[in-house]
């Protein structure tokens, strides 16, 4: 698996390397605590809070919803198994709930949530967890609560390495200064952009380009990997999505070699769990079990087999991450 860089929760390091040293490391610091508290905060108690703990304890399982399209966060492996960077942490918070609630036979039940119902599956408990590439925002919150974050992201526009000079300047963020906005608009009439539905990403593309007046298409697929190959086809001039993902998929494409994407960070996104909203209790397990994994051992290898060997910058936001008891 080629070595997919996003900004991790605990990723400075290789955030900095991708942003080829642009932002400070005690900014990003500083908005890792910010984000941090954002993820930690929660809307107050629905009418019926949900008692996930409780019912774990009697079935004996904790219902864990995946993706498989949100490599390398969640994915079915080639074994037809759920897989990734997020989904492995969820399967060590089990791990640490079978052993705080004394539930050795604690089983997982993993179920495949799709972009457009994820967040319903929450919140008709079809699952406890979401455990994927999903965006904390405050419209979200609305509906479900998150853990504390797991990773830091941003949204990047995949593009072919034979597009217009201009275009990947304005989209990849190359030029020294930003240029004015009667340039901008011309870059971008009538072109076809094409975005991930269901995504943050859709949001921000369709905000912006009404912000802009842009007389531009939007072109919305249900595939990461589809969006790429109408992009490495000439159907779509750009594709917006997860950076880490779109690096991900653009390294295993067959069509890499007319891919690249934009250095550009567009917007900044924390990621976390997703589960019922009003469950302090089962979010409480949750954070803690997060907390016990950010600040043992074990992160290590499990960040290193997704992201590379964590360095100093790395393990001090994982410290950040982590809460006291």
């Amino acid at each position: 698996m080629s070595k997919a860089n996003g900004f991790p929760i605990c990723g400075l390091g290789r955030f900095i390397r991708d942003y080829r040293g642009k932002i400070a490391a005690g900014r990003l610091l500083a908005a890792a605590v910010v984000l941090l508290a954002a993820g930690a905060v929660c809307g107050s108690p629905g009418p019926t809070a949900a008692q996930t703990l409780e019912r774990v304890k009697e079935t004996q399982t904790l219902r864990i919803g995946h993706r498989h399209d949100a490599r390398p966060f969640s994915f079915v492996d080639a074994a037809g198994q759920p897989s990734g960077y997020v989904v492995e942490m969820c399967r060590a918070v089990a791990e640490d709930l079978k052993a705080r609630l004394n539930l050795p036979d604690l089983k997982i039940e993993f179920v495949e949530v799709g972009t457009e119902d994820r967040f319903q599956a929450v919140t008709e408990g079809k699952i406890d967890l979401l455990c994927g590439s999903s965006t904390v925002t405050l419209v979200r919150r609305e509906i479900v609560s998150f853990s504390l974050p797991t990773f830091i992201t941003g949204v990047s526009a995949a593009l072919r390495t034979d597009a217009s000079r201009f275009l990947k300047e304005v989209l990849s963020g190359r030029r020294p200064s930003a240029p004015p906005r009667s340039l901008v608009i011309e870059a971008l009439r009538n072109r076809v952009f094409g975005v991930r539905a269901g995504t943050t990403a859709e949001t921000w593309l369709e905000k912006n380009l009404e912000s802009l007046a842009i007389d531009a298409r939007i072109v919305k697929v249900d595939d990461y990997a589809k969006g790429l190959a109408m992009t490495a086809s000439g159907e779509l001039d750009a594709f917006f999505g997860d950076r880490a993902i779109l690096l991900e998929l653009i390294a295993q494409s067959q069509n890499a070699g007319f891919l690249e994407l934009g250095e550009r960070h567009l917007t900044y996104e924390p990621y976390a769990l997703a589960l019922a909203r009003g469950d302090e209790d089962f979010r409480l397990a949750v954070d803690r079990a997060l907390s016990r994994i950010y600040s043992s051992s074990a992160i290590d290898p499990l960040f290193a087999k997704y992201f590379g060997r964590p360095n100093e910058s790395v393990r001090t936001l994982f410290l950040l991450s982590s809460l006291p008891e």
